[in-house]
């Protein structure tokens, strides 16, 4: 039973052991609260002020474990850095820690209050500090300028024009000076923006500045009582104790490190407490009571009623199946091995509640097909030995833990083809090979293999497709849809066996004629033999199939449907020529295992150089095609199984299982 059975539970109790009995489900971790029916003379409870605050709270603690995590992450080189930084990512709790933690309210608030400043702080350097930039930046052109700029003003008799203007209309600007006359003009700064000075009687001042302002001329505002070079020496100053006061808050954050493991615990415990709050306002209530609705695992009833029970006699609880039409939440249950490859299934979608769990099909057909992909011992054994030694590194049983076991596990089928295909980082080391290779040493191509292999590629496709809909049968048995499991399902399962039978002598022969010559006289009496049965049965499905598809339909949807189920034929070859990529990407992996090995051995043949060059060359290339090996195994594999398999048979779109209280980012209960 991969897929949980689950009861709908109902719950009334007092309002004065609400949080009691919310906690005691929590702590169970088998209760998924939905929304409650409901009844005569019952209303729901408006809590959004609350949840506001409390929403509130939580947020700005978010926003502060995302500050000391970007503070103590960009002090990882500095000797402030804490070395305890790794313990504060994820860590486990108990519960009655966890439940306890509002006795830590007082002092978290004044890590939140104190992390504000900071932050204010740090963005009130950040803005100025870039206002400077800025200022120095335009004060750059008068960088040479060694006068103050108090020292370009007017006097009573003259007027005083200072600023820049782009070097090239400096001519045009003298030209046009030089027909006032009775102007004195300099070039303080000669530069792409140069710094000009022009000083003129104030009977002139006006036809100077029509000059300068057909040269594109910029007045200078500043009127500092220092020079450019001053100017930016002080403001250079300013960032300067900025950044000093930046480099103290972060000392001040490591040291201030250990905050961040009670912050993160906090969050989650309001995090539940909202999530407590919200669940509360799906609840049916009367002055006095309250009505709440769940799901919980049929097998974790009893648990669930006494742990209620511990913390409230005045309660009543009823255990019931979910309506027909019910959406319940899919709850999966498999052993270690298979769990592995949930997250393969969970990417496409959930398993929905009322069909069969894929996962146990899915992890054989997956992990099969990598070691097909992969097909090398020593490949395998780096794939087994890394994927374990990262996977113990991760304490949480989450998506990454389990890609990691994927790869040891699908390393371990690699390493049986690669004992059948005769295969060690390419080379032929065992006195035996149970299937051939499609690259022999000496790099022919022998076509005889290469056939033989692609052959077993595409019977793979058969028998996952089959298994497809095997599984839709099993689904519409489960369904009650009799007649729906046995003419779409188990039909099509007949028509392959049939097609199988039916088509091995005259496929192989076609394909590998020397093969055929070579094939065990009775292995091709027997299929002689059933040829002609199997496509009896391959024959008399398809048309069982196909007259039956319009079972449901009326008038000419019966002919249309029926024609549809026939010409879905073309579909499902279709389909099985896609596992011609298992053979496709083993073939690639092997030649590059191949070719690298060839070039290292060539180098080793030049001398005590070539060893080193050539042991480079193949330990850089094996390197190379177990990471793409690997990566395009995990890529094409999902592919065959979301496409291909689950094309014939999974619903999907089901809701995962989530117990009050699950929803955790940093840390995990234990009980």
């Amino acid at each position: 039973m991969a897929i949980v059975e689950m009861s709908k539970i109902k719950l009334m109790g007092v309002n004065a052991h609400k949080e009691k009995i919310l906690d005691a489900l929590y702590k169970t971790g088998c209760v998924e609260l939905a929304e409650t029916e409901e009844f005569a003379d019952t209303f729901r409870v408006s809590s959004s002020e609350s949840i506001d605050e409390i929403s509130a709270l939580h947020d700005e603690i978010g926003r502060v474990i995302d500050f000391y995590t970007e503070i103590i992450e960009k002090s990882k080189n500095k000797k402030y850095y804490p070395k305890n930084a790794a313990s504060f990512k994820n860590f486990f709790l108990s519960y009655d820690e966890f439940i306890r933690s509002e006795s830590k309210k007082a002092a978290v608030l004044d890590t939140v209050k104190k992390a504000r400043g900071f932050i204010e702080e740090l963005s009130f350097f950040k803005a100025e500090t870039g206002k400077l930039v800025n200022f120095n930046n335009g004060l750059a052109p008068f960088l040479s300028v060694n006068e103050k700029f108090s020292d370009f003003c007017d006097t009573k008799t003259t007027k005083v024009f200072f600023g820049t203007v782009n070097k090239d209309e400096i001519p045009k600007i003298e030209k046009g000076f030089s027909e006032l006359g009775a102007i004195n003009f300099t070039v303080l700064s000669e530069s792409q923006v140069s710094v000009v000075l022009a000083v003129a009687h104030r009977e002139n001042a006006q036809a100077v500045a029509d000059v300068l302002s057909a040269g594109e001329f910029s007045a200078c505002s500043y009127k500092f009582d220092c020079t450019a070079k001053e100017k930016i020496a002080e403001n250079n100053g300013k960032i300067q104790e900025f950044s000093e006061r930046e480099e103290e808050i972060y000392i001040e954050v490591c040291k201030d490190a250990d905050a961040l493991k009670d912050l993160k615990i906090f969050y989650d415990y309001y995090g539940f407490i909202l999530e407590k709050e919200r669940e509360k306002g799906n609840f049916s209530c009367t002055a006095s009571t309250f009505i709440l609705e769940g799901f919980v695992p049929t097998e974790k009833t009893a648990e669930v009623e006494n742990a209620v029970h511990m913390v409230s006699d005045a309660v009543f609880i009823e255990i019931a199946a979910p309506k027909e039409d019910e959406p319940v939440p899919t709850l999966l249950k498999n052993n270690f091995i298979v769990r592995q490859t949930e997250f393969v299934t969970d990417m496409y979608s959930t398993p929905n509640y009322k069909e069969k769990d894929p996962n146990k099909a899915v992890f054989f057909f997956f992990m099969l097909f990598m070691g097909v992909i992969m097909a090398d011992i020593g490949y395998g054994i780096i794939m087994i030995a890394l994927g374990l030694f990262l996977a113990s590194r991760i304490k949480v049983d989450n998506g990454t833990r389990r890609l990691w076991y994927n790869i040891a596990i699908g390393g371990f089928f690699a390493v049986i083809f690669g004992i059948l295909f005769n295969s060690l980082f390419g080379l032929s080391v065992l006195p035996f090979s149970v299937l051939p290779s499609p690259v022999p040493p000496g790099g022919g191509q022998e076509p005889t293999g290469l056939m033989t292999i692609l052959l077993c590629c595409l019977a793979l496709g058969v028998l996952q497709i089959a298994f497809g809909y095997f599984m839709k049968a099993l689904n519409l048995f489960k369904s009650g849809d009799i007649a729906g499991g046995i003419f779409d399902g188990l039909c099509w399962v007949l028509f392959f066996i049939g097609f199988v039978f039916a088509s091995f002598n005259f496929l192989v022969n076609y394909l590998m004629p020397k093969g055929f010559e070579n094939m065990n006289a009775g292995v091709k009496n027997f299929f002689d033999t059933a040829a002609m049965p199997g496509l009896i049965v391959m024959l008399s499905a398809l048309l069982l199939a196909s007259v039956t598809a319009g079972r449901k339909e009326k008038g000419f949807g019966k002919v249309s449907k029926s024609f549809g189920a026939v010409y879905g034929l073309i579909s499902i070859f279709s389909d099985i020529l896609s596992y011609a990529r298992l053979f496709g990407l083993m073939l690639s992996g092997m030649i590059i295992a191949t070719t690298f090995n060839r070039i290292g051995s060539d180098l080793f043949a030049s001398g005590a150089i070539g060893y080193v060059f050539g042991g480079a060359v193949i330990l850089i290339g094996h390197t190379f095609n177990i990471a793409m090996g690997v990566l395009g195994a995990y890529i094409h594999d999902s592919r065959l199984q979301y496409i291909e398999f689950f094309g014939k048979f999974y619903t999907g779109e089901g809701n995962k299982f989530k117990p009050i209280g699950s929803d955790l980012k940093y840390i995990y209960v234990t009980k």
